[in-house]
């Protein structure tokens, strides 16, 4: 991913949600930084430490080939110097499984390192409980985020 697309933490972001709809490891580990001190939490998991974890925690998610859809809802966005917190309810449609996921309250945080903004931290908890059904062809049972 070049790194230009991650001059801002906005695009860093889109990034980000771009990767996650395609299921594409690499280019999700690009979104993010290399350093050991990164962490992740996906809904009701663990907390994730360093690229390997978190690397490894993508490929388990992708491994479904699920085609996804997002819609993203910015709560608030907090940027000073070279940190950026973004705050978002983040809803998952699974078009072939007729479904849309219970929306999950995400905080996404970007650090700017060599001019580059990429994600330090992805924290998602699930608010709602309901799975809704949605238009479109139905399939087997799908894996979650």
């Amino acid at each position: 991913m070049a790194t230009r697309l991650m001059d801002s933490p906005a695009l860093a972001e889109e990034a980000f949600y771009k990767a996650f709809e395609r299921g594409e490891v690499d280019a999700m580990m690009a979104v993010w930084a290399a350093s050991p001190d990164i962490s992740c939490v996906h809904p009701m998991g663990p907390l994730l430490t360093g690229p390997a974890a978190i690397r490894s925690s993508w490929q388990e998610i992708f491994r479904a080939q699920l085609p996804r859809r997002f819609e993203i809802d910015c709560l608030s966005r907090f940027e000073q110097g070279d940190l950026a917190v973004h705050v978002l309810h983040e809803t998952i449609i699974l078009p072939l499984h007729r479904q849309r996921l219970p929306t999950l309250i995400t905080t996404n945080i970007y650090r700017k390192e060599s001019g580059v903004w990429r994600m330090v931290m992805h924290h998602a908890s699930v608010i709602g409980s309901e799975t809704v059904e949605v238009a479109g062809p139905a399939a087997p049972p799908a894996t979650r985020h």
